[in-house]
């Protein structure tokens, strides 16, 4: 993979092109995720996933409220009509702000914050019982790993030896009401994961060949994985990075269009 990624900025285009017309919120939690998303459904087998075949990898969006994103996604696979992609939030369309399991292909409800993970320890568990050599990949923000419940999956991800696993941290040290680090330090989350038994690795969460090269060392590894992909909310948009006024508010007409522009020159 080349390290730079040409389609970064198509996909925040296409993202920010949906969320202007439906006026959505969390345009900067679906610009700092993009790579992430991108690379692991480059990792996937999509055509199992289209088929529903029971020994699919899963993906899981944790962060549900970066939806716009998965979407944008999906559709870049295939798996997601540009007709359907448009209705994003309004009136009528099963996309909601959310993710949610009502559209085809999406794993799991999520945005109840803290929640994915656990889910995904259990579809780990369930295809290892299988014998199935699919993996689960779950994206997850750094604000809610807050939630205690993704600690008790942890240990029990760990206990298991859950090797099919793979947690993939969204750093951009912003949650929807300030600094990750403020409200409850978080550092270090390398140090976190490793005390909890899993492998962690620390990358650029903007660089696919990072992320790309650390999950293709899944299969080498015994053990539950832990990616931090440290990331910038806002991602490409010079007044939405690291502003948290973009976790809620949509832009208008002016700043639409000074976006536009920004991710058009790349």
């Amino acid at each position: 993979m080349n390290e730079k990624n040409e389609n970064s900025n198509l996909i925040r285009k296409k993202i920010l092109d949906i969320v202007y017309k439906s006026q959505a919120s969390h345009i900067g939690s679906s610009f700092s995720v993009v790579e992430i998303l991108s690379t692991v459904y480059k990792c996937v087998d999509t055509k199992k996933i289209e088929n529903l075949d029971i020994d699919r990898d899963r993906v899981i969006l944790s962060k549900g409220h970066a939806a716009a994103a998965l979407y944008v996604i999906l559709n870049q696979h295939g798996l997601m009509s540009k007709n359907d992609l448009e209705t994003y939030y309004t009136n009528g369309s099963l996309l909601g702000g959310h993710a949610t399991h009502n559209v085809p292909y999406v794993e799991h409800s999520t945005g109840a914050l803290g929640h994915g993970l656990s889910v995904a320890t259990g579809i780990a568990i369930g295809l290892k019982s299988k014998k199935f050599d699919s993996h689960v990949f779950v994206i997850v923000g750094d604000g809610e790993l807050h939630e205690g419940s993704n600690w008790e999956a942890l240990m029990l991800a760990s206990h298991l030896n859950l090797n099919n696993l793979c947690i993939l941290v969204d750093n951009n040290r912003l949650s929807g009401i300030g600094n990750t680090h403020a409200c409850c330090s978080l550092d270090s989350l390398l140090v976190k994961f490793e005390a909890f038994g899993l492998e962690a690795f620390d990358v650029d969460g903007h660089n696919e060949n990072e992320i790309y090269s650390t999950i293709k060392k899944l299969k080498k590894i015994n053990k539950p994985v832990a990616i931090v992909c440290n990331t910038i909310k806002g991602k490409g948009v010079s007044f939405m990075e690291n502003n948290n006024v973009w976790h809620y508010r949509p832009p208008g007409t002016d700043e639409y269009q000074k976006a536009i522009l920004e991710l058009l020159k790349e």
